[in-house]
């Protein structure tokens, strides 16, 4: 039984060197940026925590959370608008990492211990679904943003195709089609077609053309209007309403770093054979 106790030590030193590998080598985490702040590069503080294998605390009473020790500047924290909690880099280097940028300063390698971790400034993209009244916004594969819209009703629709943001960008745009109406948070898509906020967003087509985000809750509108960059790309498709036989898309999920199935298969293994090995010594302890 001699090979059955060395297969053992083999994938006993297996799982340990992918484990080592996975420590080095971390898939990237798609950065977030603002258009109102757009050199500060964010990431979700609970993703990166587990990539690094910091320990994350959060006081109950206060609400400060510290990060690897480090207390965070609640100042400098944002947030997504499903409540998830955005860190910047910066506040990453004062709890302990090191940071370093590529030469065109599109991204930064995060390293802690033997953890390295890439974080672009990933492009930017919006697509807007008539057939479902959603606004989806991703960053790189990140979905930042799924809202529930209100586009152009009939006689009124919203155009569909590719447009750019811009380039009239404002936080309170006045409609001159429409007796001078409020736009707050307002962003051009194409011509006198907006995307801007509004009060009440029913389940179906209500406006002039214009894309309606609401102003309620946690601000979709606001948010982002922070986050579009002028010339990031929109699409717009689909028709209203929705065909019953298209299903209703889903958004993507978020980017999170997961062991490699290399590594939980060496693992499997491993504990496989030192069962096996375990039967069989007691097996041969009672001939």
């Amino acid at each position: 039984m001699h090979w059955l106790a060395r297969l053992g030590v083999l994938l006993l030193a297996l799982t340990i060197s992918a484990s080592r590998l996975e420590a080095i080598s971390i898939e990237e985490l798609d950065g977030i940026s603002f258009a109102d702040d757009p050199h500060m590069l964010f990431v979700p503080i609970e993703e990166i925590a587990s990539a690094l294998r910091w320990e994350m605390q959060m006081d109950q009473e206060s609400g400060q959370i510290s990060l690897n020790g480090h207390l965070l500047d609640a100042a400098h924290l944002r947030k997504l608008t499903d409540g998830t909690l955005l860190v910047p880099l910066d506040e990453l280097e004062r709890a302990g990492a090191t940071i370093t940028w590529s030469n065109d300063g599109m991204q930064a390698l995060v390293a802690s211990d033997h953890t390295k971790i890439p974080i672009p400034f990933a492009n930017k993209r919006v697509e807007v679904d008539l057939a479902n009244q959603r606004l989806r916004a991703y960053q790189g594969a990140r979905l930042v943003l799924d809202s529930s819209i209100s586009t152009g009703r009939e006689g009124k629709k919203t155009p569909a195709g590719e447009f750019k943001a811009g380039p009239v960008k404002s936080r309170m745009h006045r409609s001159r089609l429409y007796h001078n109406a409020p736009m707050p948070w307002s962003v051009q898509v194409h011509e006198n077609i907006f995307i801007h906020g509004f009060r009440k967003i029913p389940r179906r087509p209500s406006s002039h053309g214009c894309i309606r985000l609401p102003l309620t809750g946690a601000n979709p509108a606001k948010w982002f209007y922070a986050w579009i960059d002028l010339g990031t790309p929109v699409s717009i498709k689909g028709h209203w309403p929705a065909a019953a036989s298209v299903p209703v898309e889903k958004g993507a999920p978020p980017a999170h770093p997961f062991l490699p199935k290399v590594l939980i298969l060496a693992i499997v293994l491993t504990i496989a054979c030192f069962m096996i090995i375990l039967f069989v010594s007691r097996r041969r302890g009672k001939l």
